[in-house]
């Protein structure tokens, strides 16, 4: 028997999940009080596998061709980011979007102990400047993560590269 999908309410940019600790404990969100605040992608990634319900603050309930088409107004690399938050999640590991930029933030636990990873969503064929690349790699030897680019095609397919840092 399938389970009911959370239901959530679209706020602020945001979608609040009153009864949201099962999606917590799966790692999505960030507990706010007493409900759930769930990112834009995170809400379109779970309204696409069943696991979610959103209405607008008008109550009339939205799709995940709607979520996207809102979000992308707002954030130029949304689609990227959600493309690459799916397929990041279909391989079992708990990523978290950081909002307003094209990062996602991953961690990985292994017996021996634990990666950390910033993703950097980019789409094929876009340029990046090495100065912004430059910050990239900066923020994330700041904050003690590896840094991957994760480039997504035309077609939705990713590929990943491992930025490394060379002596020489």
């Amino acid at each position: 028997m399938a389970r009911a999908a959370a239901e959530g309410v679209l706020r602020n940019g945001y979608v609040e999940v009153k009864d949201g600790g099962e999606l917590y404990e799966k790692g999505f969100g960030v507990q706010v009080g007493e409900v759930l605040r769930l990112a834009l992608v995170e809400a379109a990634y779970l309204v696409d596998k069943g696991e979610l319900r959103v209405v607008g603050e008008r109550g009339r309930s939205l799709s995940f061709q709607d979520i996207v088409k809102l979000a992308s107004r707002a954030d130029r690399s949304f689609w990227q980011k959600l493309v690459v938050y799916a397929d990041l999640r279909d391989r079992g590991l708990r990523a978290q979007p950081v909002e307003g930029t094209p990062i996602v933030l991953v961690e990985r636990k292994f017996k021996e102990g634990e990666r950390r990873y910033m993703v950097l969503c980019l789409e094929e064929g876009v340029r990046i400047g090495f100065k912004e690349l430059e910050g990239y790699i900066r923020r994330a030897l700041e904050s003690r993560r590896e840094l991957v680019l994760a480039i997504v095609d035309k077609d939705g397919n990713v590929s990943y590269y491992a930025v490394e840092r060379s002596l020489g």
